[in-house]
């Protein structure tokens, strides 16, 4: 089989043509999914697996509700304090992780609305934080069962 290349530099073969509509496969994550011909053609195509952000990030394959946005950037802002060591307001010392399944944005965005306080959150009046630690004190990963939005004044 044939290998292309993405405009993002991702290789991927097409698995399967059926008019303009086509099945690919990205060779370092092996994740399919479905793309246009003309896309292909432009280099157009982004394996939704790859690690993007941070060094352990992905974004995953996702509906967009109304709230994904403002949750991409929650998300990138919690990877980033726990991920970059140029964050000088970070945990990159202190051992703070995010759980492997919230590494995925698609799995961050699903469970986003059973996090207590989420309503609030969305709302953004008052303003509240995502929080690691309210919950379970000295706990150092981000995750559903460790997670809830606070006030950002409790924060």
């Amino acid at each position: 089989m044939e290998t292309y290349v993405s405009n993002s530099n991702q290789e991927f073969i097409i698995l399967d043509k059926v008019g303009k509509s086509c099945t690919i496969q990205f060779l370092k994550t092996g994740s399919v999914r479905k793309a246009n011909i003309d896309n292909l053609r432009d280099g157009k195509v982004k394996d939704l697996y790859a690690i993007t952000c941070y060094g352990k990030g992905f974004l995953g394959d996702f509906d967009k509700p109304v709230y994904w946005k403002k949750s991409k950037d929650l998300w990138r802002n919690m990877l980033k304090r726990c991920y970059c060591e140029a964050d000088k307001h970070g945990y990159f010392h202190k051992g703070t992780t995010v759980s492997p399944r919230w590494l995925c944005f698609a799995n961050f965005l699903n469970d986003l609305p059973k996090l207590e306080n989420f309503g609030g959150w969305l709302k953004g009046n008052p303003k509240f934080n995502l929080d690691k630690d309210f919950k379970i004190k000295g706990c150092n990963i981000y995750s559903l069962d460790t997670c809830q939005f606070i006030l950002e004044g409790l924060n």
